[in-house]
């Protein structure tokens, strides 16, 4: 703050607030408010908004309708295993059963001396038993050729190629248990991504409140200081510009306070949103921020990440789908057709993937690991700062009281050394103060957001 600064405050002052103002006018609109509520409030610990989050989130609504398709999927899987097994074992049966007989027609057929009549006969049994063992046979390849085609087009996979049964079946079975356990972890993975949505939107509304809080105090504070002020005045012990710089403080303050409580509304209805909660219903919120140190181990943290990161899981997933496909094409066509050449290209692929996801995985949990040290480093930084604040507040308004005129830290700070003893520099330590405190809930906030992000990044929540 320098004289320019305080001239336009000043001359704010003249033109926005006549002296009879009230200056705490929307503070108690908002008691006011908060005592027609109070009642229809709902106390909310951090525990109780998630379990609401994770039962009543769309998404993970949506996801437990998968769960069941998957679940589904890998009933239906292996009952088509059953089935097909079953029909190959028909079919096998029927070749035994019928071959013998169709041995005794032909040999019966090869005797010239055989009647006509019974000829006739003996050739449309063979007729019927042919076209019954070609039709199973064609409908049993067709089975194949169709579950094959839904193989290759969940592999994304363009050349055409018929597995044997055995490998169909296990490749088809293999793919839908994988498919169900991804989509189990995805639920869980995601359970957890609402619950670290709601702890952030939670802690929002803590630091919101808490920055609330603190503009009301201050604006109370600078109250205080323009009633001082304006008693002085009227008592001719000090000059009418303290008047008005302390009116025009009440005034910046009542603009702070009036966005805090916008902050803080907002925050509510975002955390509402998360929470699917009425937006009209009046929350209370019964925890506060916690600042426990967490003892992160890196490298424990990476090895936890890499074994329960969906990212990974996945990748392991297709992987394993797309190893087993290349064996089992390989054990039916030669490395020079393009169905081999394919299925090699495919599970090739799928290793890159597994070491792009573990790559990635191990990013995030390093700088997740980083944004926890520094943010412990400074919570450890601010023990102490607000105290001192205030107690540097305290010193200039008793030197703006005594008339004291000796320089301080905080007018220096500012530049403000011709300010010593005045109202300027009791403003000056006030928005000092203010600063101080707002920043040391900034840090309790950006320590706990850090925090619950590495443990959701190593698999810990």
């Amino acid at each position: 703050m320098n004289k320019k600064i305080i001239s336009v405050a000043i001359s704010a002052a003249l033109i926005l607030t006549p002296m009879s103002t009230s200056f705490n006018s929307y503070g108690q609109e908002i008691a006011a408010e908060k005592e027609v509520n109070k009642n229809e409030d709902l106390n909310l610990t951090l525990d109780d908004a998630i379990k609401i989050a994770t039962e009543n989130n769309y998404i993970l609504k949506s996801l437990e309708v998968d769960l069941r398709a998957t679940d589904l999927s890998l009933d239906r899987a292996k009952h088509n295993e059953r089935k097909i097994k079953k029909g190959q074992d028909k079919l096998d049966d029927a070749k035994d059963y019928y071959g013998p007989k169709l041995d005794q027609i032909n040999g019966a057929l090869s005797n010239p001396s055989l009647p006509e009549e019974q000829r006739k006969k003996l050739e449309a049994q063979k007729k019927q038993i042919e076209d019954g063992l070609k039709g199973g046979e064609q409908s049993f390849d067709l089975a194949i050729e169709g579950a094959n085609s839904t193989i290759a087009e969940k592999l994304n996979i363009d050349v055409e190629r018929v597995l044997a049964v055995n490998s169909t079946t296990e490749l088809m079975t293999t793919m839908a248990d994988l498919q169900n356990e991804v989509t189990k972890d995805g639920y869980l993975i995601a359970q957890k991504q609402i619950g670290l949505l709601t702890r952030q939107k939670y802690y929002e509304v803590i630091k919101t409140k808490k920055i609330e809080d603190l503009k009301k105090i201050a604006l109370d504070r600078a109250t205080a200081q323009y009633k001082m002020a304006k008693d002085a005045f009227d008592a001719g012990m000090k000059a009418k510009d303290d008047v008005l710089l302390s009116q025009a403080q009440v005034n910046l303050m009542n603009v702070d306070y009036r966005k805090a409580c916008m902050n803080r509304k907002n925050a509510e209805i975002e955390l509402k949103k998360v929470i699917n909660l009425d937006l009209n219903k009046n929350i209370n919120l019964v925890q506060d921020f916690t600042t426990t140190k967490l003892e992160a181990n890196l490298e424990a943290g990476l090895k936890q990440g890499s074994e329960k990161r969906i990212e990974i899981r996945k990748a392991q997933a297709q992987y394993l789908v797309d190893k087993l496909n290349f064996e089992l094409t390989s054990g039916q066509y030669p490395d020079n057709t393009y169905q081999y050449k394919e299925a090699k290209i495919k599970m090739e692929k799928s290793k890159v993937n597994i070491d792009s996801a573990g790559k990635e995985v191990e990013a995030s949990i390093m700088q997740s690991y980083e944004a926890v040290m520094a943010t412990a480093d400074m919570l450890a930084y601010t023990e102490g700062v607000v105290q001192n604040a205030k107690e540097s507040l305290e010193i200039a308004e008793y030197r703006y009281k005594e008339g004291y005129g000796f320089e301080t830290s905080v007018i220096k700070n500012a530049n403000l050394q011709d300010m010593a003893g005045t109202m300027v520099e009791v403003i000056a330590a006030q928005e000092r103060l203010a600063d101080i405190e707002e920043k040391v809930i900034e840090v309790i906030f950006s320590y706990n957001l850090a925090r619950d992000k590495y443990l959701n990044d190593i698999g810990s929540y």
